[in-house]
């Protein structure tokens, strides 16, 4: 499978999982609430492409820093789609490029 295929396959898995969990489970109130309103899509983000890159790689991929750096500019629009795609994004024009 192809990092992107797989990466799209992820971004599918968690897009979904959130919106069902949205429309099926109520809205989180009180201290949860407020967890859950600070932590950043693209931790998640980073966590998973963290996951993605074969070992020998390490965290020192030039490809994955710029692909976690994209992530990160990302959350000005608090959107987890859409930080997966600019994570995906940066990853493949860091691959191309560096």
């Amino acid at each position: 499978m192809s990092d992107v295929a797989l990466v799209a396959t992820v971004a599918a898995v968690t897009v979904g999982s959130r919106v069902a969990a949205t429309a099926l489970l109520p809205a989180p109130r009180g201290r949860l609430a407020e967890l859950i309103g600070r932590l950043p899509a693209p931790l998640f983000a980073a966590m998973a492409a963290l996951s993605l890159v074969r070992s020998e790689s390490g965290s020192s991929d030039p490809a994955l820093l710029v692909a976690i750096g994209c992530a990160l500019v990302s959350t000005w629009w608090r959107s987890l789609l859409l930080t997966v795609v600019a994570g995906l994004a940066g990853y493949l024009l860091g691959d191309l490029l560096l």
